[in-house]
C-alpha cells in the first residue's frame, strides 16, 4: 500500500514539473535563447520537483533483496 502511495505523489510531482517545463518552453517565442531556459529550469523549484519524483518512483519499483 506505501508502494502505491509512493508511485501517485511520484506521478503528480513529475506531472506539476513538466507542466512548468512546457510552460518555459513559451521563453523561445519571446525571443530568449536555450541558456536563458535551462537558467529558468534550474532556479525554479517547481522544476526541480522533478527530481524527488524520479526518486520516488524509482525507490518504490526497487525490489527487495533478501537475504536467506
Amino acid at each position: 500500500m506505501f508502494k502505491i502511495f509512493k508511485i501517485i505523489i511520484g506521478i503528480n510531482l513529475i506531472s506539476y514539473s513538466l507542466i512548468f517545463f512546457i510552460m518555459y518552453l513559451n521563453l523561445f517565442v519571446v525571443g530568449y535563447n536555450f541558456y536563458f531556459y535551462l537558467l529558468q529550469i534550474v532556479t525554479h523549484f517547481e522544476t526541480l520537483l522533478f527530481i524527488p519524483g524520479l526518486y520516488l518512483i524509482g525507490s518504490s519499483l526497487q525490489k527487495k533483496n533478501k537475504m536467506i
